[in-house]
Formats: C-alpha cells, sequence, structure tokens
C-alpha cells in the first residue's frame, strides 16, 4: 500500500520537461523562416526567437497567448530569467501574441537566455489584466545561435 503511494506520488512530479524544437521552412514564395521555441509550463504558451529570411533579414522574440493579448499599440512587456530583474522594452501586439524586433533587445534577450535556467514574460492583454507565463530556457545555445546566424546575428 505505501509502495503504491510512493509510486502514485513519484509520477506525479516527474512531469517532462518541454523540450525546445526548431523549425526550418520555406514557403513557396521564397521566404525562408527559422524558428526555436518552447512551450510553456502551463502546456499553452510559447517562447520564440525566430528569423525571417526574405527581401530582407528579421529576427524577432515573440511571446504567443492561447487567449488574446489585444490588438493594439506598442506597450511594455517584462523578461526575467532565473528569478532576477526585469528586462523591459516595449513590444508590438498584433493579436494573439506579442513580439520585438529591436536589435538591442534581442541581443540581451537572447544572451541572458542561453545563460539561464528558466524565463518568466510578463504583460497585460488588451483588458489591462496581468498575463504571464514561465518556460525553460533551452539546455545549450545551439539552436539560439542557429536561428540568429541564418539572419546575420552572432549571439553575445
Amino acid at each position: 500500500m505505501i509502495a503504491l503511494l510512493l509510486l502514485q506520488a513519484a509520477a506525479a512530479t516527474s512531469t517532462a520537461t518541454p523540450a525546445w524544437k526548431l523549425a526550418d521552412r520555406t514557403n513557396a514564395a521564397g521566404v525562408r523562416s527559422i524558428s526555436t521555441s518552447v512551450t510553456g509550463n502551463d502546456g499553452l504558451s510559447r517562447f520564440v526567437v525566430k528569423c525571417d529570411v526574405g527581401t530582407e533579414s528579421i529576427v524577432s522574440i515573440q511571446f504567443i497567448q492561447p487567449q488574446s493579448l489585444g490588438q493594439g499599440a506598442d506597450k511594455p512587456v517584462a523578461v526575467r530569467f532565473d528569478g532576477g530583474p526585469a528586462f523591459t522594452y516595449n513590444w508590438q501586439f498584433p493579436g494573439t501574441g506579442t513580439y520585438i524586433t529591436d536589435p538591442v533587445a534581442i541581443t540581451r534577450l537572447t544572451t541572458f537566455l542561453v545563460k539561464s535556467k528558466t524565463l518568466r514574460v510578463e504583460s497585460t492583454n488588451g483588458a489591462g489584466f496581468a498575463v504571464q507565463a514561465n518556460f525553460v530556457a533551452p539546455a545549450s545555445d545551439a539552436m539560439v545561435r542557429q536561428v540568429l546566424g541564418v539572419c546575420g546575428y552572432t549571439l553575445g
């Protein structure tokens, strides 16, 4: 009986750590899109580092939620690594998710991302309510370097 309870407790605490994934696609128009992403600890939100190569190369960091964050003007999004201080930048809000393309922000956020174990994204939705999600950081910098490299960025 005790052994059964211990097995149940171990099974309940051994949830799989979300893994970072790499996706590399080229559409019919010849636009290449490469990204690395992870699903949040909530199982729904996603954190993405992406490079789109068309007539110009654009790197973005994206925070995607299952519910709409609201479409509107740029507003602050805070990213914390390993529970540390927030790096806050104004991100664009086209609807379901939010993203940033500022090269200074991309450099700082990716540099801390690959040196961390966890990250937390904090913002508000269109109604002004707090939205936050927690993620595991990548186990190595390889996929982030690969994505940035396609767009001509270097990590750090």
